[in-house]
């Protein structure tokens, strides 16, 4: 699998949707689409699809001790040791080739399978498992699957021990990391599905203590991958979450689950961190192109900029940045491309020198034109790469009361426009900052969720079984929507409720069932 690190990613948010819409549904009688044990509630003014959970809750007080239960231990009870050591056991990277081939053939007979049946392979056994609700699972299909890696438990759980996750990669001194392989990353991704499957059954089975032992140990390996170097990883650490999120909320539901508030509470924050990525991907252009980082306002030589396209060209192998140019790593040829592109180049670079770096007339004129382009190219990536960067030191609630901040991205394009080809590299290497935001505020959205409904149940195991009418009648505060700086939204119905968030299209529809 071939890993672009200058990754520009897609936000997997939607509008916000209103709440009224949904509730008056459920009053009249209107059945929604189902799917498993989510309802599709499509809103035709929006384009958007809502998708809400039904769960039904059985009362719980908090533990007691309070912290009787730890998803993720504590610093005190973690040990000195790098987790990457045992995940990569654990994906079978040593000695454990016949597993690996065996999956590798049941993976084809799926493949197959749905081939011959004409339906998506994720409608097929096992890849429908983790669209499956517990109580549905085919138990014994699901057992013999699980046997195939039976040898990841003991790995797995010594990972969620280890204080420190490195993967020795030492990417500085990588010569083109724009191409860097990342194989691992994907089998984190596949390693936490199988682990969904595990969660499932143990829940269905009723061994809770296992169940809250393998959501422990995705939440932790969550925590561990966003600590690597790339942007990439931390997105897979927001997946990896999310998986064991929806597996929270069939845990909440079992009447045998305890209360789980404190033991969200006491997961890491942020659970998946970016500053190392962030710090990586912030310096990527000049990993990239080396020889950027030499480029002064002093005046130099025609001479030098031939030598330094030279160097240049190597570093820009495989990259055309939409121009159609070829450089291919191929002399002749890449020289040839770097002079037109140059040519093409100059003048917005020198309109840029001139206008927006107001650079002295006389000194601009006195530079080769190469000097002209690759000053323009790299103080505009300084400028638009902190002009984005600069955002992530303030809350998601912060940048969304800010002008400035919602009109981010039309005045990069506008300035990049502007400034032209000299543009490109900023805008190839730049990651979209304001989406890989809003992946990392879902995450601590969804443990805020299930911190609220381990709330609610902690409330109604003191009031009869009862629903609060709202969330400040609860006795364990209900934390905030980190989209927003406010409170989770939340609209009581008697004997039922909705939860939700206001940038989100997932809600909890919420019941509460006491005992016969």
């Amino acid at each position: 699998m071939r890993m672009f690190i200058g990754f520009r990613f897609i936000g997997v948010f939607v509008a916000p949707l209103l709440l009224f819409s949904l509730t008056c549904r459920f009053a009249l009688g209107i059945e929604p689409e189902r799917d498993g044990d989510w309802i599709r509630d499509f809103e035709e003014h929006s384009g958007v699809t809502t998708l809400t959970m039904q769960l039904e809750l059985h009362p719980r007080a908090e533990p007691v001790p309070a912290l009787a239960y730890r998803l993720v231990p504590d610093d005190f009870d973690r040990r000195d040791g790098n987790a990457a050591l045992f995940y990569l056991k654990a994906m079978g990277f040593f000695e454990q080739s016949n597993s690996q081939a065996a999956l590798l053939e049941l993976s084809k007979k799926a493949a197959a399978k749905a081939e011959e049946l004409n339906i998506d392979i994720d409608q097929v056994a096992p890849h429908v498992w983790l669209t499956t609700p517990p109580g549905e699972l085919p138990r014994d299909e699901v057992k013999e699957y699980l046997r195939l890696t039976s040898f990841q438990p003991p790995f797995l759980v010594e990972a969620t021990r280890c204080r420190d996750f490195q993967l020795d990669r030492n990417i500085r001194s990588v010569e083109h990391p724009v191409g860097y392989l990342l194989p691992e990353i994907q089998s984190f991704r596949q390693m936490a599905r199988t682990q969904s499957i595990r969660c499932r059954l143990a829940i269905t089975e009723g061994r809770i203590e296992d169940a809250i032992s393998i959501l422990g140990q995705q939440f932790a390996m969550a925590n561990h991958l966003g600590n690597d170097d790339f942007i990439i990883s931390a997105l897979v650490a927001a997946a990896i979450e999310s998986i064991a999120w929806v597996d929270a909320l069939y845990l909440a539901q079992h009447t045998e689950a305890p209360n789980l508030y404190w033991a969200y509470a006491a997961l890491p924050s942020p659970l998946v961190p970016l500053e190392r990525a962030y710090s990586y991907e912030r310096q990527f252009l000049y990993e990239q192109l080396k020889v950027l980082r030499e480029v002064g306002l002093s005046p130099k030589p025609a001479a030098y900029w031939q030598d330094f396209i030279d160097r240049l060209s190597p570093q820009m192998q495989g990259l055309d940045f939409g121009t159609g140019l070829d450089f291919s790593f191929t002399p002749g040829i890449d020289r040839a491309n770097m002079v037109a592109f140059v040519a093409a180049a100059y003048p917005g670079a020198k309109r840029y020198l001139l206008e927006d770096l107001q650079l002295e007339p006389e000194l601009v004129e006195s530079y080769p034109t190469a000097q002209v382009v690759f000053i323009a190219m790299a103080r505009f990536y300084d400028r638009q790469r902190d002009e984005h960067f600069k955002w992530r030191y303030l809350t998601h609630a912060q940048c969304n009361q800010s002008e400035q901040f919602s009109q981010l991205d039309t005045r990069f394009k506008e300035r990049a426009d502007r400034l032209g080809l000299a543009s490109l590299p900023t805008t190839e290497f730049l990651p979209a900052i304001a989406a890989v935001r809003n992946v990392h505020s879902r995450v601590q959205l969804t443990v805020a969720m299930l911190q609220t409904v381990e709330a609610i149940r902690d409330y109604a195991a003191s009031h009869g079984g009862d629903l609060p009418r709202t969330l400040a009648d609860l006795v364990l505060p209900a934390p905030l929507d980190p989209f927003t700086g406010a409170p989770i939204a939340y609209e009581f119905n008697g004997d039922t409720a909705v939860l939700s968030a206001r940038d989100s299209n997932l809600r909890y529809r919420l019941i509460l069932r006491t005992a016969e």
